[in-house]
């Protein structure tokens, strides 16, 4: 018979617990794996397939911590009674442990590009365009036969305005030059007499693609080398989780206390503070924490923990 007194699991959940603990059990001591600890029988559960499919039957991380528990002291004393196992499994805690160790710099948005790793281009001011330095940005370039006039020196009268006739009694006479009136020049061929023509380098767009940015109006932030991240001037600690599931005939109280990394590894390898000891997670740093939580060093010197909840299983 199962107790009344223990309100956090009902007898189906019990049984199914010790049922998948006994199999467990016994593949153990088929296998030849020698002697376990907690934890050596968890990194099995976590990494083991036939373990992983033995306990794809357990519904929640609290039973899998349970069963772990009931598998190690059915190992430790295979005479225990069900009701010793019982008393056991129902009187786990866990308690849940700040780390805070490994100096860091709190990052954000580039205050240059806000995120974005780019910036704005210097040179054409984040167009993609400057002016055309072969025609000066006016889409045409003077034609070099005429110098820009849109003249050149008369075909017929080789620009000086007068061409050869005769007067009645046949004498050569210099008279105005019909082709150019006089003037000595004519349109230029080679512009039709306009003195430019469409610049080659910009096809007369006036403009051309910008050399710095390649056209694309932007660079890479000079600030933060194109990550879209910069680092703060504060000095931070990095923040990892770390929970240890005991006995809790074992307890003792260190609720919102704030202690030395090294004071806690000394209470953590002492057997009469944390019994039966489980670890389940050490050490893993939370990526995605909120920075803006962390604790400055200016209100720490050294590494601590902070132990928060002790939550009963």
């Amino acid at each position: 018979m199962f107790f009344n007194i223990f309100i956090y699991m009902n007898q189906e959940e019990i049984r199914k617990i010790l049922s998948i603990a006994k199999t467990f059990k016994n593949y153990i001591e088929s296998e030849e794996m020698g002697i376990k600890t907690l934890n050596n029988l968890k990194r099995i559960s976590d990494n083991d397939h036939l373990v992983n499919v033995l306990f794809s039957k357990l519904n929640t991380h609290r039973e899998k911590v349970k069963t772990i528990f009931a598998t190690y002291f059915m190992i430790r004393n295979p005479k225990i009674p069900t009701d010793g196992l019982v008393k056991i499994i129902s009187n786990l805690y866990e308690y849940q442990i700040k780390i805070f160790t490994e100096l860091t710099k709190k990052t954000g948005d580039c205050s240059y590009c806000d995120g974005g790793g780019q910036e704005g281009c210097y040179e054409c001011d984040g167009e993609g365009q400057v002016e055309c330095p072969s025609c000066n940005g006016l889409g045409k370039e003077d034609c070099y036969e005429c110098d820009g006039s849109g003249k050149e020196d008369c075909s017929n009268c080789d620009g000086s305005g007068e061409e050869t006739d005769y007067d009645d009694e046949g004498e050569d006479i210099e008279v105005e030059c019909s082709s150019c009136d006089g003037s000595g020049k004519e349109a230029c061929s080679n512009c039709s007499g306009d003195g430019n023509y469409e610049c080659n380098e910009c096809d007369g767009s006036q403009n051309v693609s910008c050399s710095d940015c390649g056209g694309e109006g932007d660079v890479q932030c000079s600030n933060c080398d194109g990550s879209g991240e910069e680092e703060s001037t504060e000095d931070y600690f990095n923040i990892n989780y770390m929970s240890i599931v005991v006995l809790g005939s074992k307890i003792k109280k260190f609720e919102d206390t704030d202690m030395t990394l090294e004071k806690f590894e000394e209470l953590s390898a002492n057997d009469s503070t944390f019994s039966y000891e489980l670890i389940i997670a050490n050490y893993n740093d939370i990526d995605d924490y909120d920075y803006e939580d962390r604790m400055q060093m200016e209100d720490f010197s050294d590494d601590f923990v902070k132990i928060g909840d002790v939550l009963k299983l």
